[in-house]
């Protein structure tokens, strides 16, 4: 798998989450564990220690003599240690009926018991040094009893002993009895408790392990379905750059990358117009070219060859230059219309002179074909936004093609649109456009029913487009009908 695709930025953001997510989980559960196992042994320990006291202070005057009074004051103490019991066999009694008072059926410690008398000292039927762990135990609490500043105070103890951890809870209970018991220390081995937990979380881990695992698996197919359909895209768009615009892109894919297809087949489509309108439009420029060059040619050697009269041969030549002449000029106006670096210059423009100073350019030329050209302009000031020369040119350009084809009038009229936008119509009265004509009537040398091929209209919608305004073509009730709509800045109320 590649570093650098969707896919595997998916798998790996997506594997750095559940690896985060299971030692988060891992984490907290442990702990949670942890505490509620320490709060529940602690709760279980101490009713367990409540259940031996009792029955501790209960019965041990049946098994213990009492310890002497106090002395008055003055007197020496002559107090001694919890008198023996009755017999060792009572203490073995009464040491089995402590034991079978820790029994809980509903704990899960296995607890067991110290007796310390009064001095400190270990009360047991036992012989001495029986366990070792026992000494020890009794070692560190009897420690803890000496340094603690509240010896009457219960306390709660972790205990470590040769690697074994206990729990426990010392009972101080000397002035709750006349025999001379002194505390009950109750204390108990979690090492299994500790097994447990341990083996809880290694449950926990597998089950993690595995949900892991198989959200790994579905998160590289996932990523695998995301990035699959961006390979086929990736296919169609290398088509395109090798200039097979005829393919349509056709595959289901999600909501957010429809709009995406459709535009890379509106693109496909227009770049396969506009490469087929290029090339028609090299074809049309290579004709444009060829029949003057041609003719030129043809008159050039007829006069070397004195074969035509020069006189005759020179104005058609000169003309023929005249007309590849402007058919260049215009060219390069398109091209610089079309790049990006052709600048604008925007400047509040009198649409009402504009259009007067359009009308007293071409008259001269409605005069020679015996064409009128009437005007509908108010008389109120009508102010846009634009560039004088360039939609001076846009503006020529139409007037002098409805001129070509006018019989005898052509009509310029202006409105306003709901103050926001100013609408200029320019019509004639020829034969007006060919259904079949009207979608291409701006495009670069199209050549219409008895017309001639060039760029005016071309020119025109190029202009308007980019002064955020909009051309169409139509047919009226007299003939052709051309409607310019331009954002308004200003009119004089």
């Amino acid at each position: 798998m590649k570093t650098n695709t969707i896919k595997w930025r998916i798998f790996k953001y997506n594997t750095i989450v559940i690896a985060m997510l299971i030692t988060f989980t891992a984490i907290i559960f442990n702990l949670a564990v942890h505490m509620y196992i320490e709060n529940d042994l602690v709760t279980q320990l101490n009713k367990i220690a409540s259940n031996a006291e009792d029955t501790a202070l209960k019965h041990g005057p049946d098994f213990f003599q009492k310890v002497p009074p106090d002395p008055p004051p003055g007197e020496p103490n002559m107090k001694s240690p919890p008198m023996d019991p009755q017999g060792d066999n009572d203490l073995f009694r009464y040491y089995f009926m402590l034991d079978h008072s820790l029994k809980d059926p509903l704990s899960l410690l296995n607890a067991d018991f110290i007796l310390l008398d009064q001095n400190k000292n270990k009360i047991t039927p036992f012989a001495e040094n029986s366990s070792s762990t026992s000494n020890e135990l009794i070692q560190q609490i009897t420690n803890e009893i000496n340094n603690s500043k509240k010896v009457n105070q219960e306390k709660y103890l972790n205990l470590h002993l040769s690697g074994t951890e206990f729990i426990a809870t010392i009972k101080p209970v000397s002035d709750k009895n006349s025999f001379g018991l002194g505390w009950i220390i109750i204390y108990s081995n979690i090492q299994k408790i500790n097994q447990l937990q341990l083996g809880i979380n290694l449950i926990l881990f597998l089950i993690l392990v595995f949900c892991a695992f198989i959200t790994i698996i579905f998160s590289s197919r996932v990523s695998q379905k995301i990035s699959e359909p961006f390979s086929h895209l990736n296919q169609c768009i290398s088509a395109i750059s090798e200039r097979n615009f005829g393919n349509k892109i056709e595959m289901p894919v999600y909501n957010e990358l429809c709009e995406l297809v459709n535009n890379i087949n509106i693109m496909s489509e227009k770049l396969g117009n506009y490469d087929k309108a290029q090339k028609t439009f090299l074809e049309n420029v290579s004709h444009e070219f060829r029949t003057p060059l041609m003719s030129i040619q043809s008159y050039a050697e007829g006069i070397k060859y004195d074969v035509v009269d020069t006189n005759s041969a020179v104005p058609i030549i000169l003309d023929e230059i005249k007309r590849m002449t402007n058919l260049v000029e215009d060219l390069l106006y398109l091209s610089r219309l079309d790049s990006i670096e052709e600048s604008y210059n925007f400047n509040d423009l009198n649409l009402n002179e504009l259009i007067n100073t359009c009308v007293d350019r071409m008259n001269l030329i409605a005069e020679k074909s015996n064409v009128t050209i009437k005007t509908s302009i108010f008389k109120k000031i009508v102010k846009i936004y634009g560039d004088e020369e360039k939609l001076s040119r846009a503006i020529t350009n139409i007037i002098s093609n409805c001129i070509r084809y006018a019989d005898s009038i052509v009509i310029i009229k202006l409105d306003i649109i709901d103050n926001k936008k100013v609408r200029l119509t320019i019509s004639d009265d020829g034969p007006g456009f060919k259904d079949n004509e009207l979608p291409s009537v701006f495009e670069r040398f199209y050549k219409g029913t008895n017309g001639n091929c060039g760029l005016g209209l071309s020119i025109s919608k190029n202009v308007i487009e980019k002064l955020s305004g909009k051309i169409n073509a139509k047919n009226s009730n007299t003939g052709a009908l051309f409607t310019i709509e331009l954002p308004l800045t200003y009119i004089d109320k």
